[in-house]
């Protein structure tokens, strides 16, 4: 299971967010009746639970004793960990708890949902999160595979079978406001999607759609799998020099607040919407050479800086001998990397939602037509060879979600440290 699960990032991170208190905690001591009154005694689903943020959403989860808990995730070895993480808690989970090593699109994941009793909660994590994605064709699809085909399969399964009665999640990102990536606007198409599966009212549940529909925005996890935070920890396992971009500044939350805020916006945020972190730039923002710095503090160490990477490279042994590491300080200039972090964006608005720590943003009351071409188009590319380009999904994408300005600078992430 993921690094960031440990009592160490918890204590790095509360350094680089600045909180040692949680962001969601007033709200999860005001609300603990309600929550425990939704999910004590349900099934719960959790489609990608062994990632970062799936798994912190469902240890958060099983403090309120859900009934029975099942999580579906393609790496064996993060699931295996996720096990023994479960069973080894100071607080034992005494409800039945299974995991299965299915891709949710999949037919086996169908195969599955046919197979179980109902589930009254199900919250999907399963995604490929990288702006990366960017690097050429063949992975922008498999983005788009992951992100909304395999979602459109798995909530036509969810509602053939009648799964999540009483709510379905899906995790968005802030990268969806606005967004200048296709992944970015992958998200966004992918909120999009949850709403057309939705149940306009109590009587269409009886047709198949999702009575209760929510989703979040939320922040760079600090050291949550593959981000940038967590690639420190592994260059310095690996005796390597950091690297981080000395323009960009970002929202961080803790691989806690990231769990808080799923299972806040799973069971109590209003149907329909997406709910998103209360946080201000001038107060909550922090640049990734900040938590570099922070990060080789934690292990004892000053920061030494570099302008280039043969000679950040060249300086790990000297450094470390004099209780120093190389810290190699980039610009960004990379595909589809946004320059302003939001969560809301144009023509939405926030609303009041009776929590401290989070606002909420409407769905749009019409889902574009155009989603159904971008699915089919997606289908067609990955599993009927159909040949398209970078150009093409980006304007597939752009007729779904129109705020999509994408930044192709035609430089990748892939070409540095």
């Amino acid at each position: 299971m993921s690094l960031c699960l440990t009592p160490a990032i918890e204590r790095i991170s509360a350094a680089v967010t600045g909180r040692s208190r949680s962001l969601f905690a007033a709200d999860l001591e005001r609300h603990q009746e309600a929550l425990r009154a939704a999910v004590a005694g349900s099934r719960i689903l959790v489609a990608g639970g062994a990632g970062s943020i799936g798994s912190a959403t469902l240890l958060e989860l099983l403090d309120f004793e859900p009934a029975a808990v099942a999580v579906l995730d393609p790496s064996e070895n993060n699931l295996a960990e996720l096990l023994r993480t479960v069973r080894s808690r100071d607080r034992a989970f005494r409800g039945d708890f299974a995991v299965a090593p299915l891709d949710y699109g999949s037919p086996l994941a169908r195969r599955f949902l046919g197979g179980e009793a109902s589930f009254d909660w199900v919250l999907s994590f399963a995604a490929l999160k990288h702006v990366r994605s960017e690097r050429d064709v063949l992975s922008a699809l498999r983005m788009l595979e992951v992100n909304l085909l395999g979602a459109e399969r798995f909530f036509r399964a969810l509602r053939e079978h009648g799964h999540g009665r009483r709510g379905v999640f899906t995790v968005s990102t802030d990268k969806a406001a606005n967004p200048v990536s296709l992944m970015g606007a992958s998200k966004r198409a992918l909120e999009l999607l949850l709403w057309s599966h939705g149940a306009p009212s109590a009587r269409d549940v009886d047709a198949g759609g999702f009575l209760r529909a929510t989703t979040a925005r939320f922040a760079n996890v600090a050291f949550s799998d593959g981000s940038l935070p967590w690639a420190f920890l592994q260059r310095l396992a690996k005796e390597q020099p950091l690297a981080a971009p000395g323009d960009v500044r970002r929202y961080l939350v803790s691989p806690r607040e990231a769990g808080q805020l799923c299972l806040v916006a799973s069971v109590l945020a209003p149907d329909r919407c997406v709910l998103v972190p209360r946080l201000a730039p001038e107060h909550d923002q922090t640049d990734f050479v900040r938590v570099a710095e922070l990060t080789l503090r934690d292990r004892g160490l000053e920061p030494a800086f570099y302008d280039t990477e043969d000679e950040a490279r060249a300086a790990v042994s000297r450094d470390r001998a004099r209780g120093r590491y190389p810290l190699l300080v980039t610009q960004s200039d990379t595909s589809g990397e946004k320059e302003e972090e939001v969560f809301v964006a144009r023509g939405e608005s926030a609303e009041e939602c009776g929590l401290e720590a989070a606002l909420v943003v409407p769905a749009p009351a019409l889902v574009p037509a155009e989603l159904r071409a971008l699915l089919e188009l997606v289908e067609d590319a990955c599993e009927r060879g159909r040949d398209v380009s970078k150009a093409d999904l980006v304007a597939s994408l752009a007729a779904v979600v129109p705020e999509l300005v994408h930044r192709d600078t035609g430089k990748s992430l892939d070409r540095k440290m």
